[in-house]
């Protein structure tokens, strides 16, 4: 199946929102996906292995892959090394029980990058959105079909 002939990924979330399963869990990861999403964009943008990513922050490999999954929110002390390291900034807004990136990070992620969700382990792969960012393409059986 080609990229081009599959569903974009709002039309996807939005046609699962209807579960009420994959709503709480959308909505309990929004945070640690977006981070992740900006972990991934400048590690690719910048040619970075997560090997040399962890160097750089301090942070240990597997806590890198683990920080670009998105299932788990980072910790503050994760977050301010990575500000440290590479020069991302993250603009929080804690209220109402959750964390949440402000909307202008947010926007900033959807001109950086495309992410799709695989189902397989629930990984992201970023897509190249032709503004630079290069990503790592699903193997074709794990794309989400339209």
């Amino acid at each position: 199946m080609k990229l081009s002939d599959m569903k974009p990924l709002d039309q996807v979330i939005a046609e699962n929102r209807q579960d009420p399963q994959f709503q709480v869990e959308w909505d309990r990861t929004a945070f640690a996906r977006a981070v992740a999403i900006r972990v991934i964009a400048y590690r690719t943008r910048t040619g970075l292995t997560q090997r040399d990513l962890a160097k750089t922050t301090g942070l240990t490999q597997p806590a890198i892959a683990r920080l670009e999954r998105g299932d788990h929110e980072p910790s503050l002390g994760t977050l301010a090394k990575l500000t440290k390291a590479t020069g991302l900034s993250f603009e929080l807004k804690v209220a109402g029980g959750s964390v949440d990136l402000s909307a202008r990070s947010v926007q900033q992620l959807r001109k950086w990058t495309r992410a799709v969700q695989v189902p397989k382990g629930g990984r992201w792969v970023l897509r190249n959105t032709g503004k630079g960012v290069q990503g790592q393409e699903a193997a074709p059986s794990e794309r989400i079909a339209s």
